[in-house]
């Protein structure tokens, strides 16, 4: 990429890095920091990406769209670290942690190298939009392990390319290409190189960014609220009476851009 870098913040110890990059426009990047591991991420790492978050929504207002990545061409995410010994409550503690992706306000993209497999994988099918380039290898090995595919991964990964293709890629546990991930819906777009994937995605972030942000934020409540009826009205409502509602039909009479202050 080729953007500037505005502030960079650490947490969990380097492990998981956050570039908010310059502030017109409003893009946040995420970094699984872990490469000695091929990004393997560790239950340190899943809080770290919580807090992250949080901190985000909390104290960095500007930012509408996020990036989430894993550091380097190797790995966007092998998986779980399996040589850190599991808390007690990690069987329930990392499956919540993958629902407050998918409902967090904020559109998330992630830009997919190498390894996305197992916990990587579940990972990246919790946010938005996956992008990947053409070296990307997606599998969820838990037959291969002995282990049982946590229940959310399972429902998530129907919902992605139905239950057919869900049980070939679980039973087989078998990898496969950044292509035949694309055939069957579980990427979004495919690109030729690592030098493409940065363009396409930063390219995309900064098109979703420059949309009204409370209807940004609207359509991912009514996708992911379910039947919370007061929720998605509460959405609704927030745009009907917001000032960007004004400024886009503005825009719209005038022939010009909108500029959208997400108020």
């Amino acid at each position: 990429m080729n953007e500037s870098v505005f502030i960079t913040k650490q947490y969990a110890s380097g492990l998981i890095s956050f570039d908010i990059l310059d502030k017109s426009s409003h893009i946040g990047c995420i970094t699984i920091n872990n490469p000695s591991k091929r990004n393997a991420i560790s239950i340190t790492m899943w809080l770290g990406l919580s807090n992250l978050l949080d901190d985000c929504l909390l104290n960095y207002k500007t930012i509408r769209v996020l990036i989430l990545t894993g550091h380097g061409q190797i790995s966007f995410c092998s998986g779980a670290d399996l040589s850190e010994k599991d808390p007690e409550d990690i069987d329930q503690a990392i499956p919540n942690l993958r629902i407050k992706i998918r409902q967090y306000p904020l559109p998330i993209i992630a830009k997919i190298n190498g390894y996305c497999l197992g916990g990587g994988l579940a990972l990246a099918m919790s946010v938005d939009i996956r992008i990947a380039s053409q070296n990307a290898q997606f599998g969820i090995p838990a037959v291969k392990l002995g282990l049982a595919c946590p229940k959310d991964i399972i429902d998530r990964l129907i919902q992605l390319i139905g239950e057919s293709r869900a049980k070939m890629v679980l039973y087989t546990g078998d990898r496969i290409s950044a292509h035949q991930a694309h055939s069957i819906g579980l990427i979004q777009y495919l690109c030729h190189n690592h030098d493409d994937l940065d363009k396409y995605v930063f390219d995309l972030a900064q098109k979703i960014s420059s949309n009204a942000p409370l209807s940004l934020r609207s359509i991912k409540t009514m996708i992911e609220s379910g039947d919370d009826k007061l929720a998605i009205q509460a959405a609704i409502d927030a745009c009907r009476t917001s000032n960007d509602t004004n400024e886009g039909r503005n825009a719209f009479r005038e022939k010009r851009e909108p500029q959208f202050q997400g108020s």
